[in-house]
């Protein structure tokens, strides 16, 4: 496994006064100072102003953003929001995604302008159960493949962040940490090692 597995800069059409961050994940923790919440799963968005606290989202206006913004994955979903008045950084598994962390209403306050879902677990590799529908009824994001059925997390992000926002940028990153053996996967290897996704200054 490489020391740090991917480094995309957010590649998403160009908007005035928005090319403030780039997008990194790192397979070890970097070296670096940043800011990070306790990840509990949830859908709690902190600022940092209640800092330290259990949270799977940091807030932080363009004024305050001078240090990395920190959120660790095993499969789940690393997904920047950039907005005219700052910048979210989310983690959002099923769990979160399913009890609502995308609409929570600090997103409207930064202004949503762009999205990027960094790497996680793909729907090649992402098998759920038929009762795990309930927790997604009505969504197209499912699919069968030889008797088996899988879900689209992306696209459901995708999905509910365009209902919301029509005009948002949103781009995918095409890894699925899962399938990459580059990258640290809970589904795949059960461990407690966690990759880490930065946002950072730049």
């Amino acid at each position: 496994m490489s020391n740090k597995g991917y480094n995309t800069f957010m590649s998403t059409p160009y908007i005035e006064n928005l090319n403030r961050g780039r997008f990194e994940t790192w397979t070890i923790e970097p070296e670096l100072e940043f800011v990070q919440v306790k990840q509990v799963h949830g859908t709690d968005i902190a600022t940092l102003e209640t800092l330290p606290c259990e949270a799977d989202g940091i807030m932080v206006s363009w004024e305050e953003f001078n240090k990395p913004l920190a959120i660790k994955t095993a499969d789940c979903m690393p997904i920047i929001i950039e907005g005219a008045k700052g910048v979210i950084f989310l983690h959002a598994g099923w769990r979160g995604l399913a009890e609502g962390i995308l609409k929570r209403s600090e997103i409207e306050v930064i202004v949503p302008q762009r999205v990027l879902i960094g790497p996680s677990i793909h729907d090649c590799c992402f098998e759920v159960t038929p009762e795990f529908k309930d927790h997604f009824k009505g969504s197209p994001n499912f699919s069968q493949r030889e008797g088996k059925l899988y879900f689209n997390l992306q696209q459901e992000a995708k999905r509910e962040l365009r209902e919301l926002f029509p005009s948002l940028l949103i781009e995918i990153t095409p890894i699925c940490t899962a399938s990459n053996c580059d990258f640290h996967s809970y589904r795949r290897d059960k461990t407690s090692q966690r990759n880490w996704n930065l946002y950072i200054k730049g």
